[in-house]
């Protein structure tokens, strides 16, 4: 069965998924020759002009985004009556069919992902762009751990006026949020509530609400709060709790008000997870006091009379140590505010120095690898950049550690296609792309890597690739083409293992019409067999007659020749005299030709002279 290509490019290998607007397949673009992911909007919805001018135009706005952490949209098309979005072909599994095989997931490893995601829809949000259907079904986890969003095909750029379509509910009713479900507009604060949904099934394996009718379960998202997430898991952090009923906060203002604000949230969660393991609080501590000293055992304080001069001393005393603590605690007993300056982006010795100024000091709480900031910078603070604090006030910081080292795989004997994927599930990408013939490796296949697997390269690093043409061609003489007829050129070239590619034709004096005028090589040069080979050829009108006298003098060796001129012009070869003369004869011929022409003479068989007239 003769497979479907879409617009003469993208070639469907195989369907491997289907949403409620659009079938996904597995397709091959022939063009850069590497797999991609194309999804094809269903019949039923192709038919509604305004809802396909919607699909294309917001399909557009999510092909403006590029990040690790979104599946990235390459191309946007129609073919006939079949419109399609091309995109990034991932290998791996969705985040659903996770939560559905390992559920709940470990606290580390849901902390984890929501980041990623947070990352990545941050992103979107920083270009005006609303994912408005976040749920784990549109949430792809490669093998070596890269979360990726996928499905911004309906996503819609921000505006005041922002509504779904035609009033209905637009993404899967489990994770809508209130506003989308009343048919509110919507903010970047609508992505986090689903977020927040998202975590809570990572966490507890249950969807926050359900009912029989997905009307019920949007009623729900409005008026209900959800079972408390330790309710089911008692291994959820009080802390990471809290952040969970904060991004499902009914009130769009009420949430996180960015991804990045989440983000964060969640790195402090994952700092501070063993103190929540253990449920210790500073802020619970207890101090017990010892006994009074000069209590009597049996709980009655004795009765002293104290006298004037006794008070007068205790007063003095009293006022002498509050003067002191106030000398010696000013600055942290009533404190004097200042003002945190930006220390995020900066080095950790430049951000030290800055903080001493202001009597700050700073507390590196966790190290991270980070493909924004150099080693040594810092990635979060804690109080952030224009907070008041008072003088020698703790600013809690996160380091990064610089870009992540990768391993590079290796994808020698690989096919080129199957290569580009595992580079980049392994966050690397494809760097300069060689070709040669080679006679071990099959034509496509990964020849050599730089480079080679095994070594350490930081995230996103390019790895330069050498791939077989096939095995190497034998060589072959180029066949001088000019004078014969477009017919004869192509037997020819085939004869010789040639390949006859494009034509041209032009008006000739020189040669007759659809004669070879030109060739791109030039006969006689060596080349490789399936060569391409470029012609012109001739419209005409062709050479006029020319006529020319030949004269040549026999040589005496023999009393008798038989004398032969052959003559090659324009119309091709032919014999135009034969004739028997004796040696030392002088001969003059009239000759008749077309075009460039040459004449060769020949004695009893044999060459004598050739002549170009």
């Amino acid at each position: 069965m003769e497979a479907t290509v879409l617009s003469d490019r993208y070639e469907l290998l195989e369907k491997v998924g289907e949403g409620g607007m659009s079938y996904v397949y597995k397709a091959r673009c022939r063009i850069l020759d590497r797999i991609v992911a194309v999804k094809i909007l269903k019949e039923e919805f192709s038919g509604d002009l305004a809802f396909v001018g919607k699909f294309r135009t917001e399909a557009m706005a999510a092909a403006s985004l590029s990040h690790p952490n979104i599946v990235n949209i390459y191309d946007v098309g129609q073919h006939d009556d079949i419109y399609y979005i091309v995109m990034e072909y991932v290998e791996g599994k969705t985040l659903k069919e996770i939560i559905a095989e390992q559920a709940p997931l470990a606290v580390e490893r849901a902390i984890d992902i929501a980041v990623m995601i947070c990352d990545g829809i941050g992103h979107a949000h920083e270009k005006g762009i609303i994912h408005r259907d976040i749920k784990p079904h549109n949430i792809l986890v490669t093998k070596s751990g890269m979360v990726k969003v996928a499905d911004f095909g309906i996503a819609q750029a921000i505006s005041k006026k922002t509504i779904t379509f035609g009033g209905n509910i637009v993404g899967s009713v489990h994770y809508i949020s209130p506003e989308q479900a009343k048919g509110e507009p919507i903010s970047p604060a609508t992505d986090i509530y689903s977020l927040g949904c998202v975590l809570y099934e990572m966490l507890t394996g249950k969807i926050p609400f359900d009912a029989e009718s997905p009307v019920t379960v949007a009623l729900k998202h409005i008026h209900d709060e959800a079972v408390p997430p330790r309710q089911i898991n008692d291994k959820i952090p009080v802390g990471l709790e809290a952040i969970i009923c904060q991004a499902m906060e009914k009130l769009p203002a009420r949430r996180f008000q960015s991804a990045e604000q989440l983000r964060n949230s969640l790195l402090n969660m994952g700092t501070g997870y063993s103190a929540y393991k253990t449920g210790s609080s500073r802020k619970n501590d207890t101090i017990v006091m010892p006994p009074i000293s000069g209590e009597g055992t049996d709980g009655k304080m004795k009765k002293r009379k104290i006298r004037k001069t006794g008070i007068v001393i205790i007063a003095i005393a009293l006022l002498g140590l509050f003067s002191g603590m106030v000398f010696m605690l000013g600055g942290n007993l009533f404190g004097k505010e200042v003002v945190v300056p930006e220390l995020v982006g900066k080095n950790i010795n430049e951000a030290n120095a800055e903080a001493l100024k202001l009597k700050l000091s700073l507390s590196v709480e966790k190290k991270q690898f980070s493909d924004t900031y150099e080693k040594d910078e810092i990635i979060h603070q804690d109080p952030g950049k224009g907070e008041k604090v008072k003088e020698g006030r703790k600013i809690y910081i996160i380091l990064s550690k610089g870009s992540e080292n990768i391993e590079v795989p290796n994808v020698v004997n690989r096919e080129l296609s199957d290569a580009e994927i595992i580079l980049r599930n392994e966050g690397l990408a494809t760097g300069s792309i060689d070709r040669i013939f080679d006679d071990k490796f099959s034509e496509g296949y990964i020849i050599s890597q730089d480079p080679k697997d095994g070594e350490k390269v930081p995230k996103n690093s390019k790895i330069n690739l050498m791939v077989s043409k096939g095995k190497t061609p034998a060589k072959v003489a180029m066949p001088d083409l000019r004078g014969h007829t477009l017919e004869e050129a192509q037997k020819i070239l085939e004869e010789n293992k040639l390949v006859l590619g494009d034509t041209k034709r032009q008006d000739s004096n020189e040669y007759y019409s659809n004669q070879i005028m030109e060739q791109d090589t030039a006969g006689g040069v060596m080349v490789d067999e399936g060569t391409t080979v470029n012609l012109v050829v001739s419209k005409g009108p062709g050479p006029v007659a020319q006529t020319r006298g030949l004269e040549f003098t026999l040589p005496q060796e023999s009393d008798y020749y038989k004398v032969e001129v052959i003559l090659r012009d324009a119309k091709g070869e032919r014999k135009i005299y034969n004739e028997l003369h004796q040696g030392g004869e002088t001969l003059n011929l009239g000759v008749n030709y077309f075009g460039s022409a040459s004449v060769e003479i020949q004695l009893n068989g044999k060459p004598f002279k050739v002549q170009k007239l």
